[in-house]
């Protein structure tokens, strides 16, 4: 592809308070493994990627629609150390879910969706919508969001059924713990607090915390901090403040850990 100058720009509105989106063009930024507390919806507007989740990986290209669920580790990084572009929409997830109920046909359709790649001409057309929307606010802006949001995870409805056969029993051991770590990420927990929680041994609850989640209970533990620091941040936060309030030592580790997630520095996250 021709190269182009990298660039980034956020879409937040204040009629729009459940939705956070990006547009990143030549970009050449790789992101660490990490979360989203919310639902999240990417395309790929140019370049080549690969998609990564816990699991497996798999190569996306221009047109690709992805899904990631809340809370699915993943990436997605430029092949062969390639720019690429791409825009992605994140959404709060008790506000999706709120949507989603009023309709019978979408009333329970979170609970079976998984993260993956969606080819579907119709879904660009959608996600072309939301954009023209976001960049042009009128008058209508939330019913045109609305509208394209509900019609997108309706051809989500489509592709995205959960395959109960190959899934992680769950097991209430690790849930708990999961739980623990994410209700007390700022503070310091130790993996023997964890363990203890869990009911397993330290090595246990490492290798299970891996298969389940895709991360050790430390870097997950990471991870939470940063999505609750991008709240703090949209919320008018200093950098400084949001590194103190989520439990970092230095604004050094803070600086590194949020740029490694989210692919740009806490300053440029708030300037937008």
């Amino acid at each position: 592809m021709t190269p182009t100058q990298p660039s980034q720009q956020f879409w937040r509105h204040p009629e729009l308070p459940f939705l956070e989106g990006r547009r990143a063009s030549g970009s050449l930024s790789c992101y660490a493994p990490h979360t989203h507390a919310g639902f999240s919806i990417g395309i790929v507007d140019a370049g080549h990627s690969v998609f990564a989740l816990a699991d497996h990986s798999q190569a996306i290209v221009p047109g690709d629609v992805v899904l990631v669920r809340a809370g699915d580790v993943h990436c997605c990084n430029p092949a062969d150390l390639q720019c690429w572009s791409y825009r992605m929409f994140h959404i709060d997830q008790s506000w999706l879910a709120a949507l989603l109920a009023e309709t019978p046909a979408t009333r329970d359709l979170l609970a079976g969706m998984r993260s993956q790649v969606l080819r579907s001409g119709e879904a660009v057309r959608l996600l072309e919508r939301l954009t023209q929307a976001l960049e042009q606010p009128d008058a209508d802006l939330q019913a045109e969001v609305i509208t394209c949001l509900h019609e997108i995870m309706l051809l989500c409805a489509q592709a995205c059924l959960r395959d109960t056969t190959s899934g992680i029993d769950d097991d209430d051991g690790l849930q708990r713990a999961h739980q623990h770590l994410q209700e007390n990420c700022r503070q310091r927990i130790t993996l023997d607090e964890l363990a203890a929680i869990a009911g397993m041994g330290r090595y246990q609850l490492i290798r299970q915390f891996r298969r389940r989640y895709g991360l050790t209970p430390h870097a997950l533990q990471l991870d939470m901090k940063i999505n609750q620091a991008r709240t703090l941040l949209q919320q008018g936060a200093s950098a400084a403040d949001a590194a103190y309030d989520t439990g970092f030592a230095d604004q050094s580790h803070f600086h590194r850990a949020f740029k490694s997630r989210v692919a740009v520095t806490p300053l440029q996250y708030t300037r937008r």
